[in-house]
């Protein structure tokens, strides 16, 4: 059941953090609640979005029971998540529209769609990301970090005929490096819409679509063992050495 905080205020936009952090994962057992430098993976999403200020509500949603219990530790409002809908192969749209009807938002609510997984998001990195949803005519702002722009000129293998086709288009496969143009990869650290932008669409904006730039480093995404040594040692160089104890 969703466990709601204060719906006292009525401002023309509400800005909802929602972390969708189920409880299965391959990579790395009990993945959300993994110790990060002394807290649970999950604490600094979660902690990112509170200091943020700039949230009514943060949600997390789980079919986890030791999740939700972190989460509520740790500040968060929460809801469980029907079980169909936590499985390696759910989608991420269902989760979200279960989120909007359970918490009741409102069509011109604000959703800021935050993995647990990137935890070197900060909470400047969220302010910034809202300033620009706010002063862009989008549907959708979505973080990103920038790859190699020679990707454009690869070719994909059409099964039917077995022939190449160029993944963007036959010019850029033939360009220089230098003329293509810049190519972004989405990082998964936050997807900002509007409910009735992702009402609209039927999910997830696919659309209309601003860049939030952030760096490789700032993008680190954890999926494996590796991945979560790279971040705790990121995050001890930000702490100037030290073991990370809040973020």
């Amino acid at each position: 059941m969703y466990k709601p905080g204060s719906d006292t205020i009525d401002a023309f936009h509400r800005f909802i953090a929602l972390i969708p952090a189920r409880g299965g994962s391959k990579g790395i057992a009990n993945k959300n609640l993994s110790d990060l430098n002394g807290q649970p993976l999950i604490a600094y999403s979660i902690q990112a979005a509170t200091n943020s200020n700039a949230f009514t509500h943060v949600i997390v949603s789980s079919d986890s029971q030791q999740i939700l219990k972190v989460a509520k530790r740790f500040g968060a409002e929460r809801l469980e998540r029907n079980p169909s809908f936590a499985t390696d192969e759910a989608p991420m749209d269902p989760v979200i529209a279960e989120a909007i009807e359970a918490a009741r938002l409102r069509n011109d609510d604000v959703i800021c769609l935050l993995q647990p997984t990137s935890p070197i998001r900060t909470a400047d990195h969220i302010v910034d990301a809202l300033a620009l949803f706010n002063q862009s005519d989008c549907d959708a702002v979505i973080s990103v970090h920038a790859i190699d722009n020679k990707v454009l000129k690869a070719y994909v293998i059409d099964p039917q005929s077995n022939s190449v086709l160029p993944i963007h288009s036959a010019e850029t496969s033939y360009q220089r490096r230098q003329d293509l143009p810049e190519v972004v990869m989405p990082n998964g650290a936050m997807y900002i819409f509007s409910v009735a932008a992702f009402k609209r669409q039927n999910g997830i904006p696919r659309s209309n679509i601003t860049p939030f730039l952030m760096t490789a480093e700032e993008s680190a995404d954890v999926d494996s063992p590796e991945d979560m040594q790279y971040c705790a040692s990121l995050l001890n160089q930000a702490a100037g050495g030290h073991q990370h104890a809040s973020f």
